[in-house]
Protein backbone atom coordinates (compact mmCIF):
# COMPACT_ATOMS: atom_id res chain seq x y z
CA UNK A 1 0.00 0.00 0.00
CA UNK A 2 1.34 3.44 -0.91
CA UNK A 3 -0.28 5.10 2.11
CA UNK A 4 -0.63 4.03 5.72
CA UNK A 5 -3.63 1.98 6.81
CA UNK A 6 -4.75 5.00 8.87
CA UNK A 7 -4.72 7.35 5.86
CA UNK A 8 -6.55 4.75 3.74
CA UNK A 9 -9.18 4.41 6.47
CA UNK A 10 -9.63 8.19 6.62
CA UNK A 11 -9.89 8.31 2.82
CA UNK A 12 -12.64 5.68 2.90
CA UNK A 13 -14.45 7.75 5.52
CA UNK A 14 -14.40 10.77 3.17
CA UNK A 15 -11.61 12.83 4.73
CA UNK A 16 -10.48 15.45 2.18
CA UNK A 17 -6.93 15.71 3.53
CA UNK A 18 -6.54 11.93 3.27
CA UNK A 19 -7.97 12.03 -0.26
CA UNK A 20 -5.28 14.54 -1.27
CA UNK A 21 -2.61 12.32 0.29
CA UNK A 22 -3.89 9.20 -1.50
CA UNK A 23 -4.07 11.12 -4.79
CA UNK A 24 -0.46 12.28 -4.43
CA UNK A 25 0.87 8.92 -3.19
CA UNK A 26 -0.71 6.91 -6.03
CA UNK A 27 -0.14 9.31 -8.92
CA UNK A 28 3.09 7.74 -10.21
CA UNK A 29 1.93 4.12 -9.92
CA UNK A 30 -1.46 4.73 -11.51
CA UNK A 31 0.07 6.83 -14.25
CA UNK A 32 2.53 3.98 -14.98
CA UNK A 33 -0.34 1.51 -15.21
CA UNK A 34 -2.40 3.83 -17.42
CA UNK A 35 0.47 4.88 -19.68
CA UNK A 36 1.27 1.26 -20.40
CA UNK A 37 -2.09 1.09 -22.23
CA UNK A 38 -2.38 4.60 -23.66
CA UNK A 39 0.10 6.59 -25.74
CA UNK A 40 -1.55 10.01 -25.71
CA UNK A 41 -0.69 12.19 -22.68
CA UNK A 42 -4.16 13.76 -22.58
CA UNK A 43 -5.77 10.32 -22.60
CA UNK A 44 -3.50 9.27 -19.74
CA UNK A 45 -4.52 12.34 -17.73
CA UNK A 46 -8.19 11.67 -18.49
CA UNK A 47 -7.87 8.04 -17.37
CA UNK A 48 -6.08 9.12 -14.20
CA UNK A 49 -8.81 11.63 -13.33
CA UNK A 50 -11.56 9.15 -14.22
CA UNK A 51 -9.90 6.59 -11.95
CA UNK A 52 -10.18 8.84 -8.93
CA UNK A 53 -13.69 9.97 -9.81
CA UNK A 54 -14.79 6.34 -10.14
CA UNK A 55 -13.17 5.36 -6.86
CA UNK A 56 -14.72 8.32 -5.05
CA UNK A 57 -18.16 7.56 -6.48
CA UNK A 58 -17.92 3.91 -5.37
CA UNK A 59 -16.01 4.44 -2.14
CA UNK A 60 -18.65 2.55 -0.15
CA UNK A 61 -17.84 -0.60 -2.16
CA UNK A 62 -14.29 -0.72 -0.79
CA UNK A 63 -14.62 -2.99 2.21
CA UNK A 64 -11.33 -2.29 3.99
CA UNK A 65 -8.33 0.05 3.92
CA UNK A 66 -6.19 -2.87 2.75
CA UNK A 67 -8.36 -3.23 -0.37
CA UNK A 68 -7.80 0.37 -1.47
CA UNK A 69 -4.48 -0.35 -3.22
CA UNK A 70 -5.88 -3.13 -5.41
CA UNK A 71 -9.07 -1.19 -6.08
CA UNK A 72 -7.14 1.85 -7.32
CA UNK A 73 -4.83 -0.25 -9.52
CA UNK A 74 -7.63 -2.28 -11.08
CA UNK A 75 -9.75 0.82 -11.67
CA UNK A 76 -6.82 2.58 -13.38
CA UNK A 77 -6.29 -0.40 -15.66
CA UNK A 78 -10.00 -0.58 -16.50
CA UNK A 79 -10.24 3.14 -17.26
CA UNK A 80 -7.16 2.99 -19.50
CA UNK A 81 -8.57 0.03 -21.42
CA UNK A 82 -11.96 1.75 -21.75
CA UNK A 83 -10.33 4.84 -23.27
CA UNK A 84 -8.13 2.71 -25.55
CA UNK A 85 -11.21 0.85 -26.79
CA UNK A 86 -13.13 4.09 -27.33
CA UNK A 87 -10.21 5.55 -29.30
CA UNK A 88 -9.92 2.40 -31.40
CA UNK A 89 -13.63 2.48 -32.23
CA UNK A 90 -13.28 6.08 -33.39
CA UNK A 91 -10.31 5.15 -35.58
CA UNK A 92 -11.96 2.05 -37.02
CA UNK A 93 -11.92 -1.67 -36.40
CA UNK A 94 -9.65 -3.12 -33.75
CA UNK A 95 -8.57 -6.41 -32.27
CA UNK A 96 -9.32 -6.65 -28.54
CA UNK A 97 -5.91 -8.16 -27.71
CA UNK A 98 -4.20 -5.10 -29.21
CA UNK A 99 -6.18 -2.82 -26.93
CA UNK A 100 -5.68 -4.66 -23.65
CA UNK A 101 -1.97 -5.36 -24.00
CA UNK A 102 0.49 -2.74 -22.73
CA UNK A 103 1.99 -0.42 -25.33
CA UNK A 104 5.71 -0.93 -25.84
CA UNK A 105 6.56 2.66 -26.72
CA UNK A 106 5.25 4.00 -23.40
CA UNK A 107 7.15 1.48 -21.34
CA UNK A 108 10.32 2.12 -23.37
CA UNK A 109 10.29 5.77 -22.42
CA UNK A 110 9.83 4.93 -18.74
CA UNK A 111 12.46 2.18 -18.54
CA UNK A 112 15.01 2.66 -21.34
CA UNK A 113 17.10 -0.48 -20.62
CA UNK A 114 17.62 -3.13 -23.30
CA UNK A 115 14.72 -5.24 -22.01
CA UNK A 116 11.63 -6.70 -23.64
CA UNK A 117 8.31 -4.95 -23.10
CA UNK A 118 7.21 -7.62 -20.61
CA UNK A 119 10.50 -7.43 -18.71
CA UNK A 120 10.22 -3.64 -18.47
CA UNK A 121 6.69 -3.93 -17.19
CA UNK A 122 7.56 -6.37 -14.41
CA UNK A 123 10.68 -4.38 -13.44
CA UNK A 124 8.64 -1.19 -13.31
CA UNK A 125 6.01 -2.74 -11.09
CA UNK A 126 8.53 -4.51 -8.80
CA UNK A 127 11.40 -2.04 -8.51
CA UNK A 128 9.82 1.32 -9.10
CA UNK A 129 6.51 0.71 -7.34
CA UNK A 130 7.24 -2.22 -5.03
CA UNK A 131 4.28 -4.35 -6.09
CA UNK A 132 4.22 -8.01 -5.11
CA UNK A 133 4.20 -10.69 -7.78
CA UNK A 134 0.58 -11.42 -6.87
CA UNK A 135 -0.39 -7.77 -7.43
CA UNK A 136 1.44 -7.73 -10.76
CA UNK A 137 -0.26 -10.97 -11.74
CA UNK A 138 -3.66 -9.41 -10.96
CA UNK A 139 -2.83 -6.45 -13.22
CA UNK A 140 -1.25 -8.33 -16.11
CA UNK A 141 -3.00 -11.70 -15.98
CA UNK A 142 0.38 -13.46 -16.17
CA UNK A 143 1.19 -16.37 -13.83
CA UNK A 144 3.46 -15.56 -10.88
CA UNK A 145 6.04 -18.11 -12.04
CA UNK A 146 6.30 -16.35 -15.41
CA UNK A 147 6.64 -12.96 -13.74
CA UNK A 148 9.44 -14.21 -11.48
CA UNK A 149 11.33 -15.64 -14.46
CA UNK A 150 10.93 -12.40 -16.42
CA UNK A 151 12.09 -10.33 -13.48
CA UNK A 152 15.15 -12.53 -12.93
CA UNK A 153 16.03 -12.36 -16.62
CA UNK A 154 15.61 -8.58 -16.64
CA UNK A 155 17.81 -8.08 -13.57
CA UNK A 156 20.55 -10.22 -15.14
CA UNK A 157 20.36 -8.14 -18.34
CA UNK A 158 20.46 -4.90 -16.36
CA UNK A 159 23.50 -6.06 -14.36
CA UNK A 160 25.19 -7.07 -17.60
CA UNK A 161 24.53 -3.64 -19.07
CA UNK A 162 26.16 -1.97 -16.08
Amino acid sequence: MNVSRHVAKLFLEGDEKAAAEVYKAYRALLYFIISSYLSNKEDCEDAFQETFLAVLSRISEIKSPEALHSYLCQTAKSKAIDIAKANAKIEGDYIEEDIISPKESNIDSLLPLDLSRDEKLVVGYRVVFGLSYKEISNLTGDPIVTLKARYSRAIKKAKGAL
